[in-house]
């Protein structure tokens, strides 16, 4: 070996040992460790390799507690046909990981399991998958909520985070690694009433929009435009925020009305989501004014039409917007339209719940309008305590109003046409 490329290693010096059950259980001391703790060794009957740990303890009888207990627990592992020397959860997680970066188009749940899973990986020490238990979940759930903004987690939170955590023993089990998936606590579920804008605060939330977009900065004014017009859009159509996240150029058009009718062709949006692809019918054909600006927007960035496979929110590279979370907290938070009547923080997610509400409350009925939104009746009445969708456009654009002119355009240039 030559010492000039490589550290010459010093020998391990044992200070002191002693051997338990026939040497079933080694205790030791290291001569090159500044405290001198004891080390254990353990050799179950029936099982390959040892199983070694340190005790943590200076103390001679402490440390062969820890050892004699480890020597059980190990026993009952093998008499339980488990693996003696099993893999730690941070390192299964960190495979676990690896395997979901080889996606190269991640879809956003992925992301975000892959960034919880990154997250909480530390926090799980040298624990053993064979060792993860029910109590593991629930330590889990109190540091999450430890290191929450507002020091709590919202049970749909929870759900996710235990659904990631299946699919990450689903997949243990796969690879061999354990047996059975841990029990997961239940959840207590929060009230069934989702927080959504009632009419006063909408009407407020809209009437601070108008002056929102004005600043002297144009980069500041992009980023307005294109929030204040997503607003708009989510809560006139009831698209989920993933829908919306993926929405393209090519997935809009108009519905041109009956002959005769003198009425505005509604709009219509084909989104894809949790629920698989749909075509949504927006309230009111407002919304080609909303989608009319974003365009010309977009227009003079590029100095050109966008083509059909662009997304409409996006940033000025031509990217999808992850998310207006941040955006939009900060705004509602400015408009003063933060909590609703009952105390609760609104989200992103309270302009389709604002959506679900406005249309029951006009007499939409529950059937047609759950198709539109790619849910269940069930969860309508559940939510909301209330009573091909093209076909029932007038349905799902009744009590709506129109507030631009009445032009009709065909396919994909229906905007462009004006």
């Amino acid at each position: 070996m030559d010492l000039t490329d490589k550290k010459k290693r010093k020998p391990k010096v044992l200070l002191e040992n002693k051997v338990f059950r026939d040497g079933q259980i080694y205790l030791f001391r290291r001569a090159d460790y500044k405290k001198p703790i004891w080390f254990c060794r353990v050799k179950v009957p029936g099982a390959k390799g040892y199983v070694s740990q340190s005790t943590k303890t200076t103390d001679e009888h402490e440390a062969y507690k820890f050892a004699d207990n480890l020597f059980n627990q190990s026993l009952v592992r093998v008499i339980g046909g488990q693996e003696l020397n099993g893999k730690r959860v941070s390192v299964a997680i960190s495979e676990y990981v690896d395997t979901l970066k080889l996606d190269l188009t991640p879809k956003f749940s992925t992301k975000l399991r892959i960034k919880f899973l990154e997250r909480v990986a530390p926090s799980f020490g040298k624990l053993m998958l064979s060792d993860f238990t029910t109590a593991n979940i629930i330590d889990l759930y109190d540091h999450m909520r430890s290191i929450a903004r507002n020091g709590s987690l919202a049970s749909n939170t929870i759900q996710r985070y235990s659904t990631d955590l299946k699919q990450f023993f689903a997949w243990c089990i796969e690879k061999g690694y354990v047996q059975t998936v841990p029990k997961f606590p239940k959840v207590k579920l929060e009230s069934n009433r989702r927080p959504h804008f009632d009419n006063a605060d909408y009407n407020k939330l809209t009437r601070y929009l108008r002056e929102y977009v004005k600043h002297e900065n144009q980069n500041i004014v992009r980023d307005r435009t294109l929030l204040v017009n997503y607003v708009l859009i989510l809560s006139n159509t009831g698209i989920r925020v993933g829908e919306a996240r993926n929405l393209k150029w090519r997935d809009v058009r108009e519905i041109e009305q009956d002959t005769g009718s003198n009425l505005p062709a509604d709009v219509a949006l084909v989104v894809k989501g949790k629920t698989g692809a749909r075509e949504v019918v927006a309230r009111t054909p407002d919304v080609k004014i909303y989608l009319k600006r974003i365009l010309d927007m977009r227009m003079a960035e590029l100095g050109k039409a966008p083509s059909g496979d662009d997304y409409i929110f996006c940033s000025k590279d031509g990217s999808a917007i992850g998310s207006f979370k941040g955006a939009f907290s900060t705004l509602i938070k400015n408009a003063g339209v933060e909590f609703d009547s009952h105390g609760s923080r609104r989200s992103l997610y309270s302009l389709r719940h604002t959506y679900a509400t406005f249309r029951l409350q006009e007499g939409v009925h529950h059937f047609i309008l759950a198709r539109n939104m790619g849910t269940s009746t069930e969860m309508l009445e559940k939510h909301y305590g209330h009573t091909s969708n093209i076909a029932s456009a007038a349905e799902l654009t009744k009590g709506g109003t129109f507030n631009g002119d009445k032009k009709k355009a065909t396919a994909v240039d229906w905007l462009l046409g004006e």
